[in-house]
């Protein structure tokens, strides 16, 4: 059995106003999708920035990739283990899809060092991958939003990491780009074997999407498990503080709220 991507232990947390993490512990698997989930003001974003080393851990916490301390990688290292897609993302309105893309690489060099054939053929394998071979000259304030979250993604893609974190990929779109979001992340997934931990809002996308769920509760703990062995009413009740109903059909969960 592989060894997880990622091992936390004994985690804890706290901004100047209050709490948030006292003591967790978990694994991350590798080549699996892992949902961060939780209601509004669980820790998700606080969980993902201390994964990405944009948030350091109080003294007695362990967070280990691939083995090693997460605190031991230089930045520059440890974005060629893992890319990053934030919720927020700001580019210039006027460059190209193929010159945001290109930013993926930056890791990969050393400074004013030009392009190689290495890094345009990442570029554009990221693009033709995330179906932006006809967008590649296109200009970013001409695109959807739908389409600019591909953009981001080909640019995650360019960095050539085993692992890609995507912060709350599908919010703002519409069903469509978020279907076609969602079915990018699983073709990462599938074919070609990244690990994604991803934070996402909807429920049902969680169970649906998702090999893996890391659900915290309000009071800073967590749950985790598979999809199937978590679909529950009381564990969504602990979670939300909501009442939810959990239906199946076939192997598919459906959760909805009666209103």
């Amino acid at each position: 059995m592989d060894k997880p991507v990622f091992k936390v232990q004994n985690l804890s947390f706290a901004y100047p106003s209050e709490p948030v993490f006292d003591g967790i512990s978990f694994d991350i698997a590798r080549g699996k999708i892992t949902a961060l989930m939780g209601a509004n003001g669980s820790g998700k974003s606080t969980l993902f920035k201390l994964l990405t080393k944009n948030l350091k851990p109080q003294a007695g916490s362990q967070i280990t990739l691939d083995g090693r301390d997460l605190s031991s990688y230089r930045l520059s290292e440890l974005a060629k283990n893992l890319a990053v897609v934030w919720q927020n993302n700001r580019a210039p309105q006027d460059i190209t899809v193929r010159d945001l893309v290109a930013y993926g690489r930056v890791p990969h060099k050393k400074a004013f060092q030009s392009m190689t054939s290495e890094d345009e053929a990442a570029i554009t394998e990221a693009l033709h991958f995330c179906d932006l071979d006809d967008f590649a000259q296109r200009r970013m304030q001409e695109l959807s939003g739908g389409q600019q979250q591909r953009v981001w993604i080909a640019m995650g893609l360019a960095q050539q990491t085993p692992l890609m974190f995507l912060d709350e990929p599908t919010t703002f779109l519409d069903i469509h780009y978020q279907v076609r979001v969602l079915r990018l992340i699983r073709k990462l997934n599938r074919e070609l074997g990244l690990t994604v931990v991803i934070i996402l809002h909807d429920i049902n996308q969680s169970f649906e999407l998702c090999d893996e769920l890391i659900a915290l509760r309000p009071d800073g703990s967590l749950l985790q498990g598979s999809p199937q062995s978590l679909a529950d009413e009381g564990f969504l009740r602990e979670i939300y503080n909501t009442d939810l109903r959990v239906s199946r059909v076939d192997s598919q969960v459906i959760v909805h709220a009666p209103l």
